[in-house]
């Protein structure tokens, strides 16, 4: 009896084993684009195929573009990096990471943007992606290039986010139709105050912009906050699904319903029908269509009695 338990457990390890080592295994490619930048003549774009990808489908594949640190390599970004790679084979989305090397590459309206774009024209004439609406994120440097590029071209971003940013865009109307999730420790002081400064005057014009912030957390990226991205870009990449049809009509997003509202300062929400849900001020005010993005926000808050 214990050689056959023995036995069995020793089985199920090696199937967890190979499992694990199958989700890790991805199918990484690379192109390569000219540029007009003195140290990127030649750039490398990767991209990981999601694990289900099916040539034969008839419709489009969503792009998430992800940008890691300064300088930081494409190809580590797309193979492990922020721990998308199951997220993005479960949502049949290609993770795609520039490697760029100084020159301002944060700044796409020189040369970078169309760097990117031209990558993604070569990855189209390979896989069926689609290169009109995609979607952003980034840490530290990255996060510089996951708001700056979505603000260069908002008319081709589905959603973006920044994790610990030290340089924004200047928020204007154009961005009314391209939410972004900003995120920082409040550890990591002059980012934290600078994303501050940025989601305030964000408030102010009505824009879509979801904030949170961890305590005591310097610049580094938690699993809270990786977690919370992932929720929020793929709640927005379901609510464009229409974006990805071919000849056959895909139906977009479920009709928005607001369910909950949260407090800023207190990281809580409310059903929005509870009377604390009225009394949140504007500039504090975040507003959550699913529950399950409430939760990965913040806290429920305890209905009064």
């Amino acid at each position: 009896m214990f050689q056959k338990k023995f036995l069995s457990a020793v089985f199920a390890v090696q199937i967890v084993c190979f499992l694990t080592l199958s989700a890790a295994v991805a199918d990484v490619q690379s192109v390569k684009v000219k540029a007009r930048a003195p140290n990127n003549k030649l750039v490398e774009i990767f991209y990981r195929v999601p694990a289900n990808y099916d040539s034969k489908a008839k419709r489009l594949y969503r792009v998430l573009v992800l940008f890691g640190g300064r300088n930081g390599s494409g190809k580590n970004i797309v193979g492990n990096g922020f721990g998308f790679g199951a997220w993005a084979d479960q949502n049949d989305i290609f993770l795609v990471s520039p490697t760029f090397k100084d020159d301002k590459y944060w700044e796409p309206e020189k040369w970078s943007g169309k760097a990117l774009f031209d990558g993604l024209k070569e990855i189209k004439k390979k896989y069926n992606i689609c290169d009109k609406k995609i979607m952003y994120y980034g840490f530290s440097a990255g996060s510089q290039c996951s708001n700056l590029f979505p603000a260069w071209r908002p008319e081709s971003c589905v959603a973006w986010v920044s994790h610990g940013c030290g340089v924004f865009h200047s928020p204007g109307r154009k961005m009314v139709n391209c939410p972004g999730l900003v995120t920082c420790g409040d550890a990591d002081i002059m980012r934290y105050i600078l994303t501050r400064r940025f989601v305030d005057a964000c408030r102010k014009l009505n824009l879509n912009i979801l904030w949170k912030s961890y305590p005591n957390l310097p610049h580094e990226v938690p699993k809270e906050s990786s977690d919370l991205a992932r929720v929020f870009l793929a709640y927005h990449h379901e609510q464009n699904i229409s974006d990805l049809q071919t000849g056959l009509h895909i139906s977009g997003g479920e009709d928005r319903k607001l369910l909950y509202v949260g407090d800023d300062q207190e990281n809580r929400f409310w059903p929005v029908t509870d009377p604390a849900a009225k009394n949140i001020e504007r500039e504090d005010r975040v507003e959550f269509f699913t529950r399950q993005l409430a939760l990965a926000w913040g806290s429920e808050a305890k209905p009064r009695k």
